[in-house]
């Protein structure tokens, strides 16, 4: 992965994990760190890994990783001025970080500027495709443009997306299910196996994914040499796997060492710029 300027001024953590989380592709370092688990880490997107890493902040507890800066130096800049004491993030960067541009989106999208609010959330997106809840806005402006089938390409990339900084909305949910099994993307994977994959999205009405049928759509991804979608959802897979009880972790012969290991055998294997 292609390193940042500045690298030499953080203490990169050699250790590897052996669990889902934090995601392949977080790389922690010491500065910054709480001292109780809450860590300042690189994240490089599955597929960008020749590009400039953000900065994200590591949340142990919660099992959540939260971008907060766009770039090593603008962490640099932020820990230098206030000691990695709570503060405004300082995010200055060349552009505008993906989160500010999704947080624009949002009260555009409330003030019913539905167009301004699609042309900057595919700015964000472009600039980071991981995150569920610019998909789902993007495809919900899309649907009040009456453009089905981009809503519906949005609403599957909702679900397509790095669990570890966000599940799926109740909205994104409704989205998804909502998308038409005979349409424009009737086989799409995660489409053909749409009935009862996903349901919920909120503490009323917990989040739930059939393993099964999950486990099928990634197999598929891989056969149509989506080695992205097919990835992501199987960091997915064992992110989700991870919060189970040990008799549903039995049931799947899910081993979280094992499968970290092999895991990063096969991202290598199709993303070979990711060592």
């Amino acid at each position: 992965m292609k390193l940042p300027d500045n690298i030499d001024k953080v203490t990169i953590e050699t250790s590897t994990g052996t669990s889902a989380f934090p995601s392949n592709g977080f790389i922690e370092f010491e500065e910054g760190n709480d001292g109780g688990g809450d860590n300042y880490g690189l994240y490089w997107a599955i597929g960008r890994e020749n590009e400039e890493p953000m900065v994200c902040h590591k949340i142990h507890e919660e099992s959540l990783l939260v971008p907060e800066f766009p770039n090593l130096n603008s962490f640099l800049k932020w820990y230098y001025a206030e000691q990695g004491q709570t503060a405004d993030f300082i995010t200055s960067s060349d552009k505008p970080f993906f989160l500010d541009l999704y947080n624009k989106a949002k009260v555009l999208t409330k003030n019913d500027k539905t167009q301004d609010a699609i042309l900057i959330l595919e700015k964000s997106i472009e600039q980071f495709a991981e995150f569920t809840d610019s998909w789902a806005l993007l495809a919900d402006n899309y649907y009040k443009q009456h453009e089905v089938d981009k809503a519906e390409y949005a609403s599957l990339n909702s679900i397509i997306s790095n669990y570890a900084f966000g599940l799926p909305s109740k909205k994104a949910i409704d989205q998804f299910n909502k998308i038409n099994s005979s349409g424009k993307y009737k086989d799409h994977p995660l489409v053909k196996r749409k009935d009862g994959l996903l349901s919920g999205g909120n503490y009323v009405n917990p989040f739930t994914i059939n393993y099964f049928s999950i486990l099928d759509a990634i197999a598929e991804f891989e056969k149509l040499f989506d080695y992205r979608s097919a990835l992501i959802l199987e960091q997915n897979y064992a992110y989700l796997m991870s919060f189970e009880k040990i008799e549903v972790k039995e049931k799947y012969n899910f081993n979280s060492s094992i499968w970290v290991k092999n895991f990063k055998d096969k991202v290598l294997i199709f993303f070979p710029d990711r060592e």
